[in-house]
């Protein structure tokens, strides 16, 4: 992403990390140690529901207009994100070999699999984003956008819920998806410890809490890039800093 395209201030989130036991030093892996497609849990480890879906609040109701440039984003989002949903479905069926009754860890093996065959493309064009069934056709290949929304189409197949967050700072500009985990601490604490424990190698796993108009409700979502809080990807990486501007499959938008 370009960094003359959006700006804008995040006011409705807090970022947090979780710290998890028995982190390996950093010293003790290289990027070629890291496999992407095991993990260390079992069966009975896993988180057993489903990601919870976002219910629908007072302020996602909001009449509000938004200037061009933002809506133009947000309808590019939506448009690709829910374009190809056959070839989607097929992919999700190719990584995870279900077709229902999804939880964390197939949230997680989506994550291992599209960034283990991820070849970023810069893109001149910011303001042209390819539909996820595209990128994947061509083999996992573009830039943050392309990334955000094939990983947003994947998830939204398997019933889950994401947001794609656009953050710029004085150098450049970058875009991420963001996996919803619930509106309940010990649910979303749940699903960040399966994280840690699945991930040895995570320094930390971060995630961000959005606290609603009423002052009583916090949404938790997990930092879905491709960063890694030391350098190896795995859900809850490190967020890349700036001012950001949030876009929710609903078209509700966030500065």
């Amino acid at each position: 992403m370009d960094t003359d395209s959006l700006n804008g201030g995040l006011v409705s989130d807090e970022v947090n990390k979780l710290l998890p036991e028995g982190t390996v030093p950093e010293n003790e892996l290289n990027a070629g140690d890291v496999d992407l497609t095991g993990s260390s849990e079992n069966a009975e480890s896993i988180t057993p529901s489903g990601i919870p879906e976002v219910p629908t609040y007072p302020e996602d109701k909001s009449s509000i207009v938004y200037p061009k440039e933002y809506r133009v984003f947000s309808l590019n989002f939506q448009r690709a994100i829910g374009s190809g949903e056959e070839r989607i479905g097929e992919e999700v069926f190719n990584i995870t070999g279900k077709t229902s009754g999804y939880n964390m860890e197939d949230a997680c093996d989506v994550y291992n699999y599209v960034n283990r065959r991820w070849e970023y493309r810069y893109d001149k064009n910011a303001e042209f984003f390819f539909g996820a069934s595209q990128t994947i056709d061509s083999g996992y290949s573009g830039d943050c956008d392309d990334y955000s929304i094939v990983m947003s189409a994947l998830l939204k197949n398997m019933g889950f819920n994401t947001r794609v967050v656009t953050a710029y700072n004085e150098s450049y500009g970058h875009a991420y998806p963001e996996l919803y985990i619930g509106d309940d601490r010990e649910t979303a604490y749940a699903i960040l410890d399966y994280v840690a424990d699945r991930y040895s190698y995570a320094e930390n796993v971060w995630y961000s809490e959005r606290v609603l108009e009423d002052g009583q409700t916090t949404q938790y979502w997990l930092n879905f890039d491709w960063s890694g809080s030391n350098g190896y990807r795995h859900p809850g990486g490190e967020y890349f800093r700036g001012t950001c501007v949030i876009y929710y499959p609903n078209g509700l938008i966030e500065f």
